[in-house]
């Protein structure tokens, strides 16, 4: 992928800003919040579950502005799940490079999962960030996701999750936490957690960091990669 100029990267980041704004699956209401709890199945918490003591646990936003690309963020948990982020959300799929939390955030707000592993990126941990990818790629194609889309998925190394916490996962409004990789706690928390957000869209992101495929081992000069957005 050819790197654009500087005033170009901004216009078209500036354009596809416009779009995503105008888009009826993607608001920018500023009251935009977690869904009536009634339509979520039952929560029951998890503590110290198993030989990688997973635990889970319920905390709803209290906000959910859209904010401009790299505008600071304060979390109300570790790893986030929900509160105020950046206006572009991330491609879905696994990430070469660590997808920032302000963009990955607004997939969880799309209905998205993130798997987490506490990595400064893919190449620092290969051997947990190819089965961590495993069991994305193990679950089925989402129907209200077109291929290549497979799922809403964001597989990205997280080096700020907590200390002694390995693999994580988030959706709007719930987190996992684990000292390693317990596969089928993630695949039960996407099952659980998949599509139960404000809004319930599978449409592509932007590309804020290198995708596996990619060969690149770091983000662009912008933190934004070369946009594209499809669906």
């Amino acid at each position: 992928m050819n790197r654009l100029s500087c005033s170009v990267r901004v216009a078209l980041l500036a354009a596809i800003a416009a779009i995503a704004a105008a888009a009826p699956g993607c608001g920018t209401s500023e009251d935009a919040g977690p869904r009536d709890a009634a339509v979520d199945p039952p929560f029951t918490p998890v503590t110290d579950a198993g030989a990688c003591g997973v635990t889970t646990a319920h905390l709803p936003p209290a906000s959910a502005k859209h904010l401009e690309q790299g505008t600071p963020l304060t979390f109300a948990s570790n790893p986030p799940c929900g509160g105020d982020h950046w206006s572009f959300w991330t491609t879905w799929g696994a990430h070469a490079t660590a997808v920032p939390r302000g963009n990955w955030i607004h997939n969880l707000e799309h209905g998205g999962v993130a798997f987490l592993y506490r990595c400064a990126s893919r190449a620092a941990c290969p051997d947990l960030a190819a089965k961590v990818e495993a069991v994305a790629l193990s679950l089925p194609q989402e129907a209200r996701c077109a291929p290549p889309i497979r799922n809403r998925i964001v597989v990205t190394a997280d080096p700020d999750l907590p200390e002694g916490v390995e693999v994580a996962a988030a959706s709007w409004g719930y987190n996992l936490v684990a000292r390693c990789l317990d596969e089928a706690a993630l695949r039960d928390f996407y099952r659980a957690r998949v599509g139960r957000a404000p809004e319930d869209t599978c449409a592509e992101g932007v590309e804020v960091s290198a995708p596996v495929d990619s060969g690149t081992d770091g983000e662009s000069e912008s933190g934004v990669g070369d946009a594209a957005i499809g669906g």
